[in-house]
């Protein structure tokens, strides 16, 4: 049987979108200095790592995730819920670098963001493989909440999950991420580590449809500001998956989209303050979001060659991207660094 989530698009639902909307144009349009843009990329990385890995419970603070990320003095009281960040960091470079494919995410895919994410946490057996038993989501009393499918569907449910994702384009991305992320975390495909696998993987189906706001829409923070509601709207699906796979989704598709509102609506005013702060750029071009794109490419892996701007930019011819390059080395934005086959280019002020 295919899967054929039941929801309802009601008059509230149409309006949240509306304003998401309005805000994703407000924010594509605005004009960042580069410098700006990239620090609050990297900021929202920080934040999407905080608030995912707090979720389920990690005691680090945003300036202790920080310092862990910039591989600061290591807090030895902390090395479980260091290595729970430091994951999910990984988990998010993966994702930054696999959203430019804009192929259809694949159960690959799926397998390899649960393995970042719990490197270290579980036995490598059970670490990027889909669980072999049952399994039943407690409350801190033990008692059960929620029974998962049994493990012999889950390969099942899963690939009917991916089949109904790659026909989504008529879907509008608020309401097909929010079907994905309840789906996937009621199949519950893994042994643990399931809350932080979904929202990465939503978050790289957004960004697959270009839906990530200049990559810095953080939707882990709504549900880390109150973690009884998001547990509660995802736990309106009934307490087995038999009931979740027939309920009607409408209920937590509009908390989802109250959420997607509420972030967008931060970032805009965000970067209508870094927006205000500078005038239209006069003897440097106003940098696309391709450049953007690059830059912050650059920012948060260290460094940035041809092939991977190719990789970044699939669609854009050699030729264009080299000159793309080359204007942001003459720009002072990048420098370059080695020989012609294997130059590689870096932020100007990280040389």
């Amino acid at each position: 049987m295919t899967y054929a989530p039941k929801y309802t698009i009601g008059n509230t639902l149409l309006s949240h979108i509306t304003e998401i909307e309005a805000f994703r144009a407000r924010i594509d349009d605005s004009y960042i200095l580069p410098e700006r843009e990239i620090a609050m990329r990297y900021r929202a990385t920080i934040e999407a790592t905080r608030s995912s890995t707090g979720i389920e419970g990690n005691p680090l603070n945003i300036k202790q995730v920080e310092a862990v990320l910039a591989n600061k003095q290591p807090l030895t009281r902390h090395q479980y819920a260091e290595l729970e960040v430091r994951n999910y960091k990984k988990a998010l470079d993966f994702i930054d670098k696999r959203k430019h494919t804009k192929q259809p995410i694949t159960l690959d895919d799926i397998l390899r963001i649960h393995g970042v994410i719990m490197h270290g946490l579980l036995p490598d057996s059970k670490r990027g493989q889909l669980r072999t038993r049952d399994v039943y989501v407690v409350d801190k009393d033990d008692n059960e909440l929620y029974a998962a499918p049994n493990a012999t569907t889950v390969l099942h449910e899963l690939t009917n999950l991916l089949d109904w994702l790659v026909q989504t384009d008529s879907i509008h991305p608020v309401i097909a991420s929010a079907i994905l992320h309840f789906q996937f975390v009621t199949i519950h495909p893994f042994t643990d580590g399931n809350g932080r696998t979904t929202r990465a993987l939503t978050w790289l189906y957004l960004g697959l449809r270009d839906y990530d706001f200049r990559d810095a829409l953080v939707l882990d923070s709504y549900y880390f500001a109150d973690k009884q509601a998001y547990y509660e709207a995802l736990n309106s699906r009934g307490n087995t998956y038999e009931i979740a796979a027939q309920s009607d989704l409408t209920p937590w598709i509009q908390y989802f989209a109250e959420g997607f509102l509420s972030c967008a609506r931060v970032l805009s005013t965000e970067i209508t303050l870094l927006a205000s702060a500078v005038d239209a750029p006069t003897s440097q071009s106003k940098l696309s979001r391709d450049d953007a794109d690059l830059l912050n490419y650059a920012k948060q892996f260290g460094s940035l060659t041809l092939a991977e701007a190719e990789d970044i930019l699939p669609s854009t011819p050699r030729r264009t991207i080299q000159r793309r390059l080359k204007r942001l080395v003459d720009e002072k934005y990048l420098e370059m660094s080695g020989r012609t086959n294997t130059t590689a280019y870096r932020l100007r002020d990280e040389s």
